[in-house]
């Protein structure tokens, strides 16, 4: 037990590998006075995620996240999220997102025209530090309108302070006594504790309240626009338009969390995938020619969802980085009621993990699984493979519904930058793995660019 706490705290990314390398697809840990379970197996999977996935709710987990994402569909559960669901799953159909490939491509070509600035010098850039100023950038507007310019830095700085506290909570030290026997118990003193007025706290609050009124100050807007019969093409107008109060829909409140949750799942997922990409196209150039080529071809007509989908090398890249580094790595739900997996009985409280990074490294399902080869997405080899062996998005109803809008985005952003721009790995770096919310590069990702004859 207690080398699995110290794996975990150490490199848990390691930890999970070696886990299911040696014990197999259903590894049973007990931590403390707590059982968790490992599942890599697709049926095992399919169990938890799709067949039983009621059995299985998010649990305490995302409690710290609830805190600022209130009762959207990540932290939500049970008929709230249901009635949600099917609300906002709508507002990112084809259709809506049809609309935002010239948002995208106006802020990942201003990204290339800011890069080419900076390429004659020769320095590094820090392409993790870019694809999150970029990503916050797409997501902000096509959430919430152009109608922001000027309080986009807001939205950062504010955005940045919610995370660090969080992530200093989530990562504290106090997380040691719930691992140890009897420490389920504690498992509450981390948040009661997190809500003692330090200064750290009321930063936290402020954080929020400034980016509540951003947000509140566009939906009352949105409200107005709708009313008058002028239909705006960003979220929150879609999600106003999915909403009637008198029929169960979604108050303002409501349109406030799930705009939240839309920030946090459509913003550092985006931009952590989008570097380790670019990290991949940097040590492989052979491909990141053939990106380069073909959106040179093809993005001056692409003007629409249809033909941008038809960039078929570049959506193999980002299908395939999304197998080698998926930005949602750990997945964890929390036992209802007694169960059996795969034979092991999984007592009701238990933790369950899913690990996408672990999945998609199975040789049974990957060949070679830590060789980079965007090939095993063409149709012909991809033909009689397990749909849960690829979970980039999760699996079953909790699937995220922005994925369509994730490869959109990550694609347009790809295809524009290699169009202008070369990347190469900085000279002596090694990645390596930050794993929180998501897969963050350790210590950043430092890229050197030169403009693209």
């Amino acid at each position: 037990m207690l080398r699995a706490v110290a794996g975990r705290r150490r490199d848990p990314v390691a930890l999970l590998l070696s886990l299911r390398e040696r014990y197999g697809p259903i590894v049973h840990i007990r931590v403390g006075d707590t059982s968790q379970f490992l599942v890599s197996s697709t049926d095992a999977i399919r169990h938890v995620l799709v067949d039983n996935s009621r059995n299985y709710t998010k649990g305490p987990a995302y409690e710290l996240l609830g805190e600022l994402l209130g009762r959207g569909l990540v932290t939500s559960e049970g008929e709230h999220w249901r009635a949600h669901r099917r609300l906002v799953q709508p507002t990112l159909q084809r259709e809506r997102l049809d609309g935002f490939v010239g948002l995208i491509r106006a802020a990942a070509e201003a990204e290339a025209e800011d890069l080419l600035a900076l390429a004659p010098s020769g320095a590094p850039i820090d392409a993790y530090a870019r694809m999150n100023t970029l990503a916050l950038r797409i997501v902000t507007r096509t959430l919430l309108g152009g109608d922001i310019a000027g309080r986009e830095d807001d939205v950062h700085d504010a955005l940045g302070i919610v995370f660090d506290h969080i992530e200093s909570l989530s990562s504290s030290r106090l997380r040691f006594l719930e691992l140890l026997p009897g420490g389920s118990r504690t498992r509450g003193l981390r948040m009661r504790l997190g809500r003692l007025p330090t200064r750290a706290r009321r930063r936290f609050e402020q954080a929020i309240a400034a980016l509540d009124a951003i947000i509140f100050d566009v939906i009352e807007r949105r409200r107005r626009d709708l009313d008058a019969g002028r239909a705006g093409v960003d979220l929150v107008s879609a999600l106003l338009e999915a909403s009637d109060e008198g029929a169960g829909g979604l108050d303002d409140r409501d349109v406030r969390d799930e705009v939240m949750t839309m920030f946090v799942a459509g913003h550092e997922t985006v931009a952590t995938a989008l570097t380790w990409t670019l990290y991949l196209l940097a040590i492989h150039p052979d491909v990141q020619e053939g990106v380069a080529a073909e959106a040179e071809a093809a993005l001056p007509v692409a003007a629409d969802l249809a033909s941008t989908m038809r960039l078929a090398l570049g959506r193999r890249v980002v299908e395939e980085s999304l197998r080698l580094y998926p930005p949602i790595w750990r997945l964890s739900r929390f036992a209802v009621a007694d169960d059996v997996i795969g034979g092991f009985h999984v007592p009701a409280g238990s933790v369950v993990i899913v690990s996408p990074f672990v999945v998609h490294r199975d040789p049974e399902h990957w060949p070679d699984p830590d060789r980079f080869d965007p090939a095993r997405f063409q149709a012909e080899r991809a033909t009689g493979r397990e749909r849960l062996a690829y979970l980039p998005f999760g699996a079953g109803q909790r699937m995220c519904p922005g994925g369509s809008f994730a490869m959109l985005e990550s694609l347009l952003v790809l295809s524009t930058l290699c169009r202008a721009l070369r990347f190469a790995v900085a000279p002596g770096h090694a990645p390596g793995f930050e794993p929180r919310v998501a897969l963050r590069p350790a210590g950043g990702m430092p890229l050197t660019v030169e403009r693209r004859a």
